[in-house]
């Protein structure tokens, strides 16, 4: 079954896959308080906007975010908010 959100007129499952990456990829994402910091934050966005981060994860040199979104943002919407 799938699961999806309700909205007062419409129902949903939206799922965006971004890759932020840091500048010039310099190797800045190896540390764990780092990692845990840049997850902590990501919460707190998805609890301000309502956005459901199903996986957060990091490679060194860039973060791999699966988020879902209700549809009234845009991805770059969702992106912008993230970043910011």
């Amino acid at each position: 079954m799938i699961e999806l959100r309700k909205a007062s007129h419409c129902a949903y499952k939206i799922r965006y896959h971004m890759v932020f990456c840091v500048k010039y990829r310099r190797k800045l994402l190896r540390d764990a308080d780092r990692i845990n910091y840049i997850k902590h934050i990501c919460y707190e966005i998805g609890e301000k906007y309502w956005f459901d981060f199903d996986a957060i994860g990091t490679d060194g040199d860039h973060v791999h975010v699966f988020v879902g979104a209700a549809p009234r943002y845009s991805p770059s919407k969702v992106m912008q908010i993230i970043k910011s």
